[in-house]
């Protein structure tokens, strides 16, 4: 039979610190992919919310256009009793006057 062969003390602190090593790489991996996940997910969640707002902020522009539209303001101003005269005036160019 062969004996074993007694480790130094290098050895064994060199066999922890691997060991120590590989456990802390692969948590440290676990961690960033959980991380890079939770990440993903708030900025689609984010990305939903400010789409929605544009929708919302694009509909409400519309509206306003509608609102402001000459058609629906003398509407209202008929309503209330105003009327609308359309001035048109003309300009003639190269006659003479005498």
């Amino acid at each position: 039979m062969k004996k074993k062969k007694r480790e130094t003390g290098f050895e064994k602190f060199a066999r922890r610190l691997l060991i120590f090593s590989f456990a802390l790489f692969i948590v440290g991996v676990v961690g960033l992919n959980s991380y890079e996940t939770d990440l993903n997910i708030a900025t689609e969640n984010v990305e939903n919310d400010i789409a929605t707002l544009e929708s919302d902020i694009d509909g409400l522009n519309m509206k306003k256009q509608e609102l402001a539209s000459f058609s629906r303001i003398s509407s209202i101003a008929e309503k209330n009793g105003y009327t609308y005269k359309q001035n048109t005036a003309t300009a003639v160019v190269g006659v003479q006057s005498e």
